[in-house]
């Protein structure tokens, strides 16, 4: 029996990005091979009342920058020591310093990195720990090719300690497209029957850039005025995008769901996915957009080319470029191309993103570098 420590900041909800990867990885390990243990430097309402699925330990720690921090980390090491684990696997930033010093103290041969972002919000200073903390990190996971490459240009890895596993996703949760469920899901959320829909499902945060969006709304409804649009997810931004949609002349248009667990029947009623992103490593929404037989629009971030191709199952566009985001959304609603474009998309998540392809990898990579 390999345990492993899976060491994260926090999980305020199981819908975003890195967390969900986490929870389905833990939820489908097979637990006649591996013990799984949750530890959060923080905990979260969520997590108290929700969780279940393996041992959780909250290390109760907030900062690096105090007697109380520094504390944490001689609590986490006692208790990696004392529950035996064998592999320490570490997420986010705070996660990863506190995970990788805790490993050292306990004598844990073996830690596992992971890179689920391409580290837009790290400070140079930032980067310099990261750097000198890699040397004892066994292994990297990163989620795409393109996150590989970031990780070996940027932190200086040598690519023969970089595996990419990229995200899976369980397909079966995606219900078909049928046309009564369509039009059941648009009368739930007040959206006319005909009406061209587009959806953007991310967090309501700086770098997910919903203003590109927005703006892009802008230039649709000038082709087709009776589209409306989705916003799904919640955060900091919330006020400020709702400005923004009146200063455009488009608030009618806009339709802000908040935080959301029923996402692939939200999809259901939408036409098109969107991802309008300055930096991500690979994004769960794209998944989830093609998983439901949507054509994509996405900027040009992370692993974007892994998932669509140009032309084939969507179109990638640069970064800010809203006016090019609004011309390649309004070219797919009036070119009849959405429907063949979206079969596309439906047929690459099965065959590149399964949650049993994730699983397998993962339990392989663990399996690996614990004989080595």
């Amino acid at each position: 029996m390999i345990k492993i420590a899976f060491i994260i900041d926090m999980i305020e909800s199981p819908t975003a990005g890195t967390e969900k990867q986490l929870l389905l990885l833990i939820k489908h390990l097979d637990r006649s091979r591996f013990q799984p243990y949750l530890c959060v430097l923080r905990t979260s309402e969520w997590l108290e009342k929700e969780f279940d699925a393996c041992p959780v330990f909250v290390v109760k720690m907030d900062s690096f920058k105090s007697i109380k921090g520094l504390k944490g980390l001689f609590v986490l090491s006692k208790y990696l020591k004392d529950k035996g684990v064998d592999i320490v696997q570490t997420h986010f930033r705070d996660s990863s310093i506190a995970g990788i010093l805790a490993a050292k103290l306990a004598g844990i041969k073996v830690v596992i990195g992971t890179r689920r972002n391409q580290g837009y919000w790290l400070t140079p200073f930032e980067l310099k720990i990261q750097k000198n903390l890699d040397r004892w990190v066994t292994i990297y996971i990163a989620n795409s090719q393109s996150t590989k490459q970031w990780l070996i240009n940027n932190e200086g890895v040598d690519h023969r300690r970089v595996e990419v596993v990229n995200n899976g996703f369980d397909i079966s949760l995606f219900p078909s497209n049928t046309y009564a469920f369509k039009c059941q899901m648009r009368k739930s959320l007040g959206i006319p029957e005909h009406a061209p829909v587009i959806v953007i499902v991310a967090n309501l945060r700086p770098v997910k850039d919903h203003e590109t969006f927005l703006r892009a709304a802008q230039i649709v409804l000038c082709y087709r005025p009776d589209s409306r649009f989705l916003v799904v997810g919640s955060g900091p931004e919330l006020s400020k995008l709702k400005t923004l949609s009146s200063e455009l002349g488009i608030a009618k248009a806009i339709n802000y769901l908040g935080a959301r667990l029923d996402i692939p029947d939200i999809l259901v009623a939408c036409d098109i996915g969107v991802l309008s992103s300055t930096s991500e490593s690979f994004s769960n929404a794209l998944v989830e957009y093609m998983a439901s037989g949507l054509p994509v629009v996405t900027t040009d971030v992370g692993g974007a080319r892994e998932a669509v191709d140009d032309g084939v199952n969507g179109f990638i566009v640069p970064i800010r470029n809203w006016d090019e985001m609004g011309k390649r959304i309004a070219n797919l609603l009036e070119s009849g191309r959405a429907a063949e474009m979206g079969q596309e998309s439906c047929r690459r998540s099965k065959e590149r993103f399964s949650l049993a392809t994730m699983i397998q990898k993962s339990e392989q990579l663990y399996s690996s570098v614990y004989r080595r």
